[in-house]
């Protein structure tokens, strides 16, 4: 069924070209559908924009650019048969793929568009050894996800310091967890282990769970899950507790936010990668797309730098080769490129740092 689903999008450009004709295909896979479409759909519309903005322009060297969005579902299984997919495309081959979103089949997937000559832009926060591995023709641009949970530490001493901690994991989705694995570490570096509990929570008795957290004497709950479940919880802790102190996940929440925890969202904390909007090296961009109508918000800056990125790359090494391209990243990517490009820096050392937001008005607002 999935490889059906990825086939039918790829069947009508072998059969049907002038449909998909173009010089110049780039690939965004991304959650159109689902739990985690709205930040799905924050990536592709960013792309979006740049591409156009690229064809308003003559486009890349004087060639036409077209974007093909893949819906993945964050399903592993479809994120890997759509990389299979796009690999023996033959002339229907995207010249980079932006993504995936989801990145827990990340070194399979990676490994296929790098046998297959196709460039990888990963826009998005990544685990810390996932950032490390080293394949041709990939790029990494937003950071690694364990930062998350230093910064989380950053953030409760400045606004809460000496609360007791409750770190709530999704037990039947481990791979939501990543941003919190290192609060643990955090809190017993800097001698305060006593402070931080963790517990693993399911849906089978929320109210239950709910009542154990906070009888536990915890004042912060730090939430690592799936988005429906993520919300119940903090639906039911805010019913038992109203001004109890949530964090999670941004990205982790998306439409079930709105549908089940709307009504509770009063000292409910999000982190999330930064705005870029106080980022010197966007500024001038930024303005230049407001003076447009176009506002970048949440995760449209990344789907939009990602395709600008690639347009840099190949008027940069003048070629769209796939060899030259990697070649040239091989030998930037120490340089000008981690300075220019990378939001995390270029590395471990000097890491992108994650803010914090509250939803008030209709919009998230970061909380310094």
């Amino acid at each position: 069924m999935i490889r059906q689903i990825v086939s039918a999008i790829l069947v009508g450009c072998y059969f049907l070209p002038h449909m998909c004709r173009a010089e110049v295909r780039i690939a965004v896979i991304a959650p159109k559908t689902g739990e985690y479409k709205m930040w799905g759909d924050e990536l592709v519309y960013g792309a979006q924009v740049a591409v156009d903005e690229i064809n308003r322009n003559g486009g890349v060297k004087g060639e036409k650019v077209k974007l093909l969005s893949i819906d993945d579902v964050c399903s592993d299984n479809l994120a890997i048969s759509t990389a299979q997919m796009l690999a023996v495309g033959l002339e229907n081959k995207p010249s980079v793929v932006i993504g995936p979103y989801c990145s827990n089949g990340f070194e399979q997937i990676s490994q296929i568009y790098s046998k297959a000559k196709i460039l990888q832009i990963v826009p998005i926060h990544l685990s810390y050894n996932q950032a490390l591995q080293k394949h041709k023709g990939m790029i990494r641009m937003g950071g690694f996800k364990e930062q998350a949970g230093r910064d989380f530490f950053r953030f409760y001493n400045t606004h809460f310091a000496g609360k007791k901690v409750a770190v709530l994991i999704d037990s039947d989705n481990k791979n939501t967890t990543a941003a919190f694995n290192l609060v643990y570490d955090e809190f017993r570096k800097y001698g305060k282990a006593s402070l931080v509990e963790s517990y693993a929570f399911t849906t089978d008795n929320l109210e239950a769970e709910a009542e154990k957290i906070i009888a536990s004497g915890a004042e912060v709950v730090a939430i690592a899950g799936s988005p429906k479940k993520t919300a119940k919880m903090i639906r039911e802790l805010k019913q038992q507790k109203k001004d109890i102190i949530i964090v999670t996940s941004k990205y982790a929440l998306g439409d079930s936010l709105f549908e089940y925890a709307q009504d509770y969202l009063d000292t409910v904390y999000f982190v999330a990668l930064p705005t870029m909007d106080d980022n010197p090296e966007f500024a001038e961009t930024l303005v230049k797309l407001r003076l447009q109508g176009i506002d970048m918000q949440g995760l449209n800056i990344y789907g939009y730098s990602a395709v600008k990125t690639w347009e840099d790359m190949v008027n940069s090494a003048d070629s769209f080769a796939y060899d030259d391209l990697s070649s040239w990243i091989q030998k930037e990517e120490n340089g000008d490129l981690a300075e220019k490009f990378l939001f995390n820096n270029g590395g471990g050392d000097n890491p992108l740092h994650y803010e914090f937001y509250q939803y008030k008005d209709g919009e998230y607002v970061v909380i310094k």
